[in-house]
């Protein structure tokens, strides 16, 4: 970016800025604390919104905007800022005005982080580098999707050799699985991406085809695709314990069979990978196409002028009907169960290109911004997911700040439906909100509310050559099927085998679909191995995978740091720790939304346990994964001696 012709794009940039994230920097730029004071105080954000006007009046709105102006100008000729590294207070003031809410003094690590700031505290130590691995040493990661390439982008930082095996034959994992119409991603574009590696988004909310680009450029940008060897499937990994590495079965493409070996194992295979298809009496006799959303063509069907049955109710299925509603001669929406949806005001809204320039060449305003952002979509909803006992919901709704969530969300439904009201009973759900996930309205209940579209509350218990027929017996025509019925998230790392020590199978370990693991990521009896997205990583009350994601690996590296600079040379878990990690997790679950009775999700596995979902605020993952401690292993020497764990690191990673 040019800063030097700045004149050109600043002002329009400015203009369609958001404003408090302006009053923000202003104080940076400045160091006049006034733009957090009266009459500058923005409202409280509302929902999911971005609050761009801050609720202030334009005048008002109008003095940040030209004091901002003036401010970037002066910064881009090249005057420094006032307040490069505001202090601890100043920085929770700021972020607790500029959201309108009170921000706990515990999230000032988070908002330093967020911002790239240093510790302010005196003395503070810096922090050691990674030391060299040991001669020989070698990483094996298992997929190149979003996991694999945080993995392999902090490995490519400290030096240590690895390798990525990949099934298919390009990157991306899930946003290169899926590309049917109206795919987009419903986290924010800017926290929808690596802190490390910012990118020019052209939406507020990116579509499939946007992130699998942005995936691809952080791969070359830090050279990654040389290490990745594509159309090779790991079918068997297994613990070598008279070497103390990981040996891997891979089948090629083209059917060719290897063994690889390393020293530590990587899990970045995902969740969403498996796509789940009703076994449905008839649907191998149909005879038009029948898709998965995951497996939709990339060169599309042609829907003009034909029936199609679309059958879920999901977060896919939501974002195809709308997609496909203009095209078809017929939509038939088969759903389960009602989903709560809220609104989403920036769909499909482009970022202003000034704007998008602000955002590249103002790393401030693109961190603050982001920073907002992670507060709306992070631990703000966390207090509507408390079961209250006293509470007195009549099943649909589990608390006060809940039930005024169910309250809204029904007047906006209601007002979405517009004049087909006789739909309200069909998909307002019954069940609290956030009980399944919080899905994001892009025009979901005005599609339904179409001449065109029929909506059928039930499921597909029949396929004929040329209809469905669904469980109120009624025969609906079909010329094209479409399946958004979702993924297997509870079987993790299926189909692959894992043997840990003594020939343990992880699998039987955990019972099929009954996963855990410590802090997601490490099971006992599998030495070196780390689970990224495993069991209970997914924060249901909001935020981006990839935030959970960087803090995994976060505590991979405090454990290799530890590793290489004490000679040790595998790590296993102890069943104590992971077993108490476990109990606690299950503990709060049994008094959240997703254990409320009259609750059902795919979260779930076939014994009741909540298998997905984190119940933990991501304030408390952030300190859980700063530091590992070795005291929670078994460790062990080169040649597999057992060694005693070394005095616990002083500061974080």
């Amino acid at each position: 970016m040019n800063l030097e012709r700045h004149s050109e794009w600043l002002p329009a940039a400015i203009a369609s800025a958001n404003v408090p994230t302006l009053a923000c920097i202003l104080v940076q730029l400045t160091g006049d604390r006034r733009w957090i004071e009266p009459p500058y105080i923005p409202t409280r954000t509302r929902g999911l919104e971005d609050n761009d006007d801050g609720g202030l009046s334009a005048e008002v709105q109008d003095e940040i905007r030209t004091a901002a102006l003036s401010a970037l100008q002066a910064w881009c000729d090249g005057k420094p800022l006032a307040l490069p590294n505001p202090s601890d207070e100043l920085l929770l003031k700021m972020m607790s005005i500029t959201l309108g809410e009170d921000i706990a003094p515990e999230y000032v690590p988070i908002i330093r982080h967020e911002l790239q700031l240093p510790p302010v505290t005196q003395g503070v130590a810096t922090v050691a580098a990674v030391p060299a691995p040991p001669a020989g040493f070698k990483a094996l990661i298992i997929g190149a999707g979003i996991s694999g390439l945080c993995a392999a982008v902090q490995f490519e930082a400290a030096n240590i050799p690895y390798v990525i095996v990949e099934r298919r034959e390009a990157l991306g994992g899930v946003w290169y699985d899926n590309r049917y119409p109206g795919a987009a991603c419903d986290v924010p574009s800017h926290l929808y991406s690596f802190s490390f590696a910012p990118y020019h988004w052209s939406r507020y909310f990116a579509d499939c085809r946007e992130i699998h680009r942005y995936l691809e450029e952080v791969a070359d940008k830090f050279d990654i695709r040389r290490h990745i060897r594509f159309g090779v499937e790991v079918t068997q990994a297994r613990f070598d314990e008279a070497t103390g590495g990981w040996q891997a079965d891979v089948l090629t493409a083209d059917g060719q069979r290897d063994t690889l070996h390393a020293n530590i194992v990587i899990s970045g295979v995902g969740a969403f990978n498996k796509p789940r298809i009703p076994d449905v009496p008839g649907l191998d006799q149909f005879q038009g196409p029948s898709v998965h959303t995951a497996r939709y063509p990339d060169e599309g069907l042609d829907l003009k002028g034909r029936n199609v049955v679309l059958v879920g109710n999901g977060a896919s299925a939501m974002q195809v009907a709308p997609a496909i509603a203009d095209e078809v001669g017929s939509l038939t929406v088969v759903q389960r169960t009602p989903q709560w949806v809220a609104p989403f005001p920036k769909f499909k809204q482009a970022i202003p290109k000034p704007l998008q320039q602000l955002l590249d060449a103002v790393p401030m305003y693109r961190l603050w911004y982001r920073l907002r952002l992670s507060w709306a979509f992070n631990d703000k909803l966390y207090d509507a997911l408390q079961q209250d006992p006293n509470w007195q919901g009549g099943g649909q709704s589990i608390n006060a700040i809940n039930d005024a969530h169910r309250k809204a969300l029904t007047a906006y439904i209601k007002s979405e439906l517009g004049t087909a009201q006789h739909l309200l009973p069909e998909v307002l759900p019954k069940y609290p909100p956030f009980g399944k996930r919080m899905l994001l309205d892009n025009g979901w209940f005005r599609t339904l509310a179409r001449d065109h579209v029929h909506h059928v509350t039930g499921a597909v218990t029949e396929v004929r050559p040329h209809s469905v027929v669904t469980s109120d017996g009624v025969e609906h025509p079909a010329d094209v099927l479409i399946w958004a019925t979702g993924f297997d998230v509870v079987n993790l790392l299926v189909p692959m085998k894992v043997k840990g020590i003594g020939g343990r199978d992880i699998h039987e370990d955990w019972d099929g679909d009954d996963a855990r693991a410590y802090l997601g990521t490490v099971v006992p009896g599998f030495p070196n191995l780390f689970c990224l997205y495993g069991p209970n990583t997914q924060f249901g009350h909001g935020g981006s995978l990839i935030t959970v994601l960087e803090r995994q690996m976060h505590y991979v590296m405090s454990l290799l740091k530890q590793m290489f600079a004490h000679n040790i040379a595998t790590v296993d878990v102890r069943q104590d720790i992971h077993d108490a990690y476990n109990d606690e997790v299950d503990r709060i679950h049994s008094h959240m939304i997703w254990t409320y009775p009259g609750v059902d999700n795919y979260t779930r596995n076939s014994k009741g346990r909540i298998v997905v979902n984190n119940p933990f605020r991501i304030i408390d993952v952030w300190g859980m994964t700063d530091v590992a401690n070795l005291n929670d292993y078994h460790c062990t020497a080169p040649g597999g001696a057992a060694i005693a764990a070394p005095a616990a690191e002083d500061g974080g990673h």
